[in-house]
């Protein structure tokens, strides 16, 4: 018997599962948990989180309320049917809570456990959005949401844009204000550009976003993004940047005429020796030039996916 998560069926009502395959291997469904499991689940997790805090244990069940009311919303305005990668699981309310975790230490107002909420949540649902149209939703969402349920902070104070949370001025992960975050960055890009890569890079508004959205992801185990634009806009520069300020290495093939399946099978071999073996934390840049063909990107799936790539190491070499 098969047990797990699956697609219910389509819209007409039949299964996209064929009758031949359900005759060979009975199928139990089990759908995501509904909206009072998880306020459930994540109540419980939220309650534990902020006891720690005296001044914001109160706020343990309007934090989840919060959450679950914002993933349902944003699950059901956006789709599949809109965008590929518009899926939406309660894996997000995990990743939403361990970050709220990762920095509630130094908070102490709930205006600051607000902030925290918002920027969090764009991380994690504004981030995968296409078009502004899209974003701006999300935004106005969120903020919508916190007044439902925080309607005792000052929200103007706590929902002010733009939001950063970073640990570049402090050692904790805190907001910090605009212009002391640019003046930080433009000081490390300049020693950046002596000792590593001479680009001259221009620090405006969304630079300094991209810079804290890449930092956020690398800093987490297992972090990976998807950065999209067009060649030359500066992706893989700001990666490198970030890699630099936390003192990565950093790993990205050099792709020729003649390289291949085994080449590229090579090369994870020695990233994956180089980040477990030696322990150095590592960050692997794949540019989409690099992908000379399907095979690369199913072990780039399967690497992300369970953190190995199956039949890469074998025998004693495993």
């Amino acid at each position: 018997m098969f047990v797990g998560a699956c697609n219910p069926p389509t819209d007409s009502g039949r299964s996209i599962l064929s009758n031949r395959f359900l005759r060979h291997a009975p199928l139990l469904f089990v759908d995501f948990p509904g909206e009072d499991s998880l306020k459930t689940i994540y109540g419980t997790f939220n309650r534990a989180m902020l006891k720690k805090i005296p001044t914001l244990r109160h706020l343990a069940e309007p934090l989840t309320e919060a959450m679950v009311k914002f993933y349902t919303m944003s699950q059901l305005h956006f789709t599949a049917d809109q965008q590929p990668h518009y899926i939406y699981s309660p894996r997000e309310l995990t990743r939403w809570k361990y970050a709220i975790n990762e920095a509630l230490e130094p908070l102490e107002d709930p205006e600051d456990l607000v902030r925290l909420y918002v920027h969090e949540g764009l991380r994690l649902f504004e981030d995968r959005l296409v078009y502004p149209h899209e974003k701006d939703w999300c935004n106005t969402a969120i903020d919508k949401v916190a007044g439902e349920y925080f309607p005792d902070c000052d929200l103007p104070k706590a929902l002010e844009r733009p939001i950063y949370f970073t640990n570049y001025l402090n050692k904790n992960y805190i907001s910090v204000g605009h212009d002391e975050l640019k003046d930080h960055i433009e000081a490390r890009l300049k020693q950046f550009q002596e000792e590593e890569l001479d680009i001259p890079l221009v620090v405006f508004d969304s630079v300094l976003d991209h810079i804290v959205r890449i930092d956020r992801v690398l800093r987490q185990p297992l972090g990976h993004l998807l950065l999209v634009g067009a060649s030359g806009v500066g992706k893989t520069t700001l990666t490198r940047f970030v890699a630099w300020m936390q003192d990565l290495d950093v790993f990205q093939i050099k792709a020729g005429r003649n390289y291949s399946v085994n080449d590229f099978d090579e090369d994870l071999r020695k990233v994956m020796r180089q980040a477990g073996v030696d322990k150095k934390k590592t960050c692997f840049v794949f540019d989409e030039s690099n992908v000379l063909s399907a095979a690369f990107l199913e072990r780039m799936n399967a690497l992300l996916a369970g953190g190995d790539v199956p039949g890469l190491f074998e025998g004693d070499e495993f």
